[in-house]
């Protein structure tokens, strides 16, 4: 690790020594010399270890300093690299403290900064240090006031909480003052002034007050707020129905930056968003998009009570608001699902990114508790760890308590804890003590890294009608920790009999049958449950609507996991079993290049195509489920069940596959493509949107298929499509088709959609994934020229995250190069962002950090590369703990 770096640790945690009791914030707002007035009314605490009083502070010129109206003198406190120490503050005192900051050379979009001439902060997680000297952590909760001044070009001026006044000031500028009522740690003050533009509508919330919402854009965007401003309502009214949580503010307020460095930010009562969170209509945002904005106004919204109201006692106990408000999100977003097929997707969607993307996180160097026990740069931890293993860690009490449960444990928490900063036990005591339980071996969840695999063996007696079902958990021991102990993992199942039908669950000590899914608590390492009254041949669904974070292990043959894809009666587990059939039919692809033999009779591809077009005709199914269920494994799905991961073998079987679907079932793909087709104006409904995904994924394999026809068909969708998710959907799949007529569309697109920010962002992840065509040149290179395209800055998170995140994580054999310059590419921008955003700078290392399970000539030079990374100096502590870990954290 970097000289500098300091490893904080959990069980280190000491309270504050002191109260803030309030903060009266006042900013003279100029773009490279910010004068900041901070006065801090401060109470010693009881019980403290010392008088003295530490403020963190980065990048901060002090003008003054003043304690109880008089200048401070010398001996009263004392400078450090970060820290300003009061001596002795022994009794109540107000200290004032003036400092300047430069918002415009602030390119780590961290504290106060600029944006297309616009003032915007970002204080989660220690962002507030770098506007003014104050104990920055979670922790320490105040009042807030805040006085803007500003000029009078700063239309809009914007803060916590309620505006109590603005107006003119004397020289011509503008002012206004705000006030939070609510208590708030420093990471949620948030400060928002320039040119503006407001979609607002007054609402009526449950307690029959009425509350002003307000979704603030840059000019010109204000014709794309209406989604937003639907989904916030949808958003309120679900709280207040769902969890009795209302908006507690006159006003809740909305503002969208095309610079931020994260998706969308919480702070109370003014949420500050990433424009592509925010703006919608059918030239700019797809169906995923329209989806994916309302989730996540949800989810900050939701913040305001799971995060705002109750915060996190210490930045280890992040999962308390994040995975808790994930996993609201994500019944929030069910709930607006008119049917359960349609929710089966939602859930789809997101166990397949935890196990694409978190599963290999519990795996690699990073792996981590869903509550760390140590951290050297906190920004390192926002983690699908801590984030979708967090909710999944949610949802398993829901799982074991049923809705109303949930329910009743999550309010007792906002009652024991509102207006303080709280920690996971907390969550987990409330929880078990609204439902009269025993959660001490569930609090292992946050504490063991890993994950856990569940072995399921079945054994039928035909004589006796009963079914063993036996499981085994096994859990990952880490280097240098001690053995992990047994979880309590709860195990959804449900019993097929040999006509597909589910049997009525009774355990050989019941007296009746206990219905048809059973939630078995797995709690002992070894542990059997047995069935009576299976009088027919069973077959087991295990894990239904993955009722635990973990993988399952279970012997299933081809012939039941077709089975369990045509009958299962858990959608969710339905579409799973024909996932597994997928990575079957890849793999014996992949084995067949390897030994260059293709053996029919050993192909999985005729009984797989059966069930392909069995579900693709089943109408009982919706459109957007079936599209979901017949996509074929991503190359990142592929690769984590692989033992070596071999980008270019991986791509080749499902390139073949694609081509093998297509041209097998012609006919059927070109029938539900006719099907599928809506006509008439865009509208963004569910059932439409799954019309169009449906239709899309038949082109996708007739294109693969070489279908000229179909490539006409996807051309033309780019050219002549209504609405975004058409027109994005042709291009993508002539893209990724390496047909040659790919490079002339892409080319189009960029250029006719280079001044649209959402666009060009779009355009740039098709353009980092696209397939060379014969006579290309290396995608190596086409990814250095774009970068040097007049609309690619690579100060603009949006830029970097679509081309070269895109490109690090999904390029495949065109990241992972024979010669090593795709490795090489990571090395110049890695280096060349983390010297103005080590925030940024770190989440594309991560693009390495599984290097080891690479086949060996790649794994030697991504070894090189994190090496050549490691050994430079002046690394920030954010990029210096990704490499240092992936190169010697043992995995």
């Amino acid at each position: 690790m970097a000289a500098n770096s300091t490893v904080i640790y959990r069980k280190d945690y000491t309270p504050p020594s002191h109260n803030i009791d309030s903060v009266n914030l006042v900013f003279d707002l100029i773009p490279t010399k910010t004068r900041v007035t901070s006065t801090l009314k401060i109470t010693p605490r009881p019980g403290r270890r010392s008088d003295a009083l530490e403020l963190n502070g980065e990048n901060l010129r002090i003008d003054s300093i003043r304690i109880n109206g008089e200048p401070a003198l010398s001996d009263q406190y004392d400078m450090f690299p970060g820290r300003l120490v009061f001596r002795s503050i022994a009794k109540p005192t107000e200290i004032e403290i003036v400092t300047t900051i430069n918002p415009q050379e602030n390119l780590q979009l961290s504290g106060l900064y600029m944006s297309k001439g616009n003032f915007i902060t970002q204080c989660e997680a220690e962002g507030f240090r770098r506007i003014t000297y104050f104990p920055d952590r979670p922790d320490v909760l105040s009042k807030y006031s805040v006085e803007l001044h500003a000029p009078k070009d700063c239309k809009v001026l914007l803060s916590n909480g309620n505006l109590i006044e603005e107006g003119e000031l004397p020289d011509g500028r503008r002012y206004a003052k705000w006030e939070d009522p609510f208590l708030k740690p420093s990471y949620l003050f948030a400060l928002v002034a320039g040119d503006f533009v407001a979609n607002e509508e007054s609402i009526t919330l449950a307690d029959k007050r009425q509350a002003l919402l307000q979704v603030w854009v840059e000019p010109g965007n204000d014709n794309k707020t209406a989604h937003a401003m639907e989904s916030l309502k949808k958003a309120i009214k679900w709280d207040e129905k769902k969890y009795g949580l209302e908006l507690d503010l006159d006003r809740f307020m909305i503002v969208a930056t095309d610079d931020f460095n994260m998706g969308a930010m919480e702070n109370k009562g003014l949420n500050i968003f990433n424009s592509r969170c925010v703006l919608a209509d059918e030239n700019v945002a797809t169906d995923t998009d329209f989806t994916q904005i309302q989730a996540t106004i949800g989810h900050e919204y939701f913040h305001n009570w799971t995060g705002d109201r109750v915060t996190c006692r210490d930045w280890f106990q992040l999962s308390l608001k994040e995975g808790l408000t994930v996993f609201r999100e994500q019944e929030f977003s069910g709930d607006q699902l008119a049917t359960e097929s349609a929710k089966v997707v939602q859930r789809l969607k997101n166990v397949r990114a935890l196990k694409a993307f978190q599963f290999p996180e519990d795996a690699g160097p990073m792996a981590h508790p869903v509550r760390p026990e140590s951290y050297t740069e906190i920004n390192n931890f926002y983690t699908m760890t801590v984030y979708e293993k967090g909710a999944e860690v949610v949802r398993m009490y829901q799982t074991l308590f049923g809705e109303e449960g949930f329910k009743k444990g999550l309010q007792e928490y906002i009652r024991r804890h509102d207006g303080s900063a709280a920690t996971c036990d907390d969550f987990l005591n409330a929880m078990a003590d609204a439902n009269n339980a025993d959660l001490s071996q569930f609090a292992l969840w946050y504490s063991q890294a890993g994950t856990p695999r569940v072995s399921i063996k079945t054994e039928w007696n035909e004589q006796r009608n009963e079914l063993t079902v036996r499981a085994r958990q096994v859990l990952r021991t880490f280097p240098g920790q001690p053995k992990p102990k047994p979880m309590l993992i709860p195990l959804a199942i449900g019993i097929l009999d040999d006509k597909g039908k589910d049997v009525p669950l009774q355990l050989v000590d019941e007296t009746e049958p206990q219905g048809t899914t059973r939630v078995l608590r797995l709690t002992q390492e070894e542990q059997s449950w047995t069935f009576t009254n299976i009088i027919r041949q069973p077959t087991l669904s295990v894990g239904r609507g993955f009722s635990a974070p973990v993988i399952f292990d279970i012997d299933y043959s081809r012939d039941q996991l077709i089975f369990l894809a045509k009958n299962d009666s858990d959608l969710f587990n339905r579409a799973i079993a024909f996932e597994k059939l997928s990575l079957i039919a890849v793999d014996t692809l992949m084995n067949e290049m390897r030994t260059q033999k293709n053996d029919s009779n050993l192909s999985p591809m005729t009984s797989y195509l059966t069930t392909f077009q069995e579900i693709l005709e089943d109408d009982s199914l919706s459109p957007a489920y079936r599209a979901e269920v017949l996509k074929l494994p991503s190359e990142t799905a592929v690769a984590e069940q692989s033992i070596i991961v071999e980008p270019e073998l991986i791509r080749s079987a499902l390139a073949l596959m694609q081509k093998k679907i297509g041209q097998r079932l012609t006919s059927t793909l070109e029938k539900w493509m006719k099907l599928c087709e809506t006509i008439g104006p865009y509208k963004c409904t569910p059932e439409l949107a799954g019309k169009r995904a449906l239709r899309h994924l038949m082109l996708e394999y007739l294109v693969a298929s070489g279908n000229v026809k179909a490539v006409q068909q996807a051309r033309t969708l780019f050219d002549k499509g209504n609405n975004l998710t058409d027109k994005l959907s042709g291009l993508r799949t002539i893209a990724l088709s390496g047909t040659p007529i790919g490079r002339e569309l892409i080319q189009t697109a960029v250029r006719a959609w280079s001044n649209e920010p959402l666009l060009f962002n779009k355009v740039l992840q098709i353009y980092a994934l696209a397939r060379p065509s014969k006579g290309d040149i290396p995608t190596v290179e086409k990814m250095r020229q774009m970068m040097f395209n007049q609309a690619f800055d690579i100060k603009n998170p949006n830029n970097v995250f679509s081309l070269l995140r895109t490109f690090f994580q999904n390029g495949g054999p065109e990241f992972h190069t024979l010669d090593g310059t795709g490795y090489q590419l990571w090395i110049d921008t890695v280096l060349e962002i983390d010297k103005f955003n080590p925030q940024v700078a770190a989440r594309l290392g991560r693009a390495l950090e599984n290097w080891r399970r690479y086949e060996p000539n790649l794994a030697s030079m991504m070894y090189k590369a994190l090496s050549y990374v490691s050994a430079q100096n002046n690394l920030s502590n954010d990029l210096r703990e990704i490499v240092d870990k992936a190169l010697y954290e043992p995995v």
